[in-house]
């Protein structure tokens, strides 16, 4: 079937799964969002990390954050830590490159690097706090300050704040 202006218009199978799909979707409960902020150096000098201009590898771990807010999921932003405003990429050696959790410490030296840095890059440290949010490691809660929590490589920091 065409349409006057020579597209294709969707069928009306195609046209009802469409609209079933948009309505399950609209259904589902949505992710809340705490955004990436734009001043990334900025963002990595307030965590106390300096800004390099390629990924090193001489410490390279990796560990799993899951953030909900109120029982509802909260997605870790990507590029969290990349500046990507120059004409090449430039990186905290603690950064995230997609949205799917994985915490990325790339570091030209070994050395002990804390969920607080991550939040101060993300912008979001003051809303996690003890007394508004708890923290379980790997399936361990950990009592105290989220923020002092060590990154270790193939753990997963679940938090959950109100």
């Amino acid at each position: 079937m065409k349409t006057t202006t020579g597209r294709r218009a969707l069928s009306p199978l195609a046209l009802a799964l469409l609209l079933a799909t948009t309505a399950f979707a609209a259904a589902a409960p949505d992710q809340v969002v705490w955004p990436a902020p734009k001043d990334v150096p900025e963002r990595v000098r307030a965590a106390g990390l300096e800004m390099l201009d390629a990924e090193a590898m001489d410490m390279h771990i990796h560990t799993t954050l899951k953030v909900y807010s109120d029982g509802h999921p909260v997605t870790v932003p990507a590029d969290l830590g990349i500046d990507r405003s120059g004409p090449k990429p430039r990186y905290s050696p603690l950064h995230t490159h997609d949205t799917s959790g994985t915490l990325h410490v790339e570091s030209e030296r070994w050395q002990d690097f804390t969920l607080g840095q991550l939040l101060t890059e993300w912008g979001v440290r003051d809303r996690v706090r003890e007394d508004n949010c708890h923290a379980d490691v790997t399936g361990r809660r950990v009592p105290g300050d989220p923020s002092r929590i060590v990154l270790r490589d193939g753990e997963t920091i679940t938090l959950r704040c109100r």
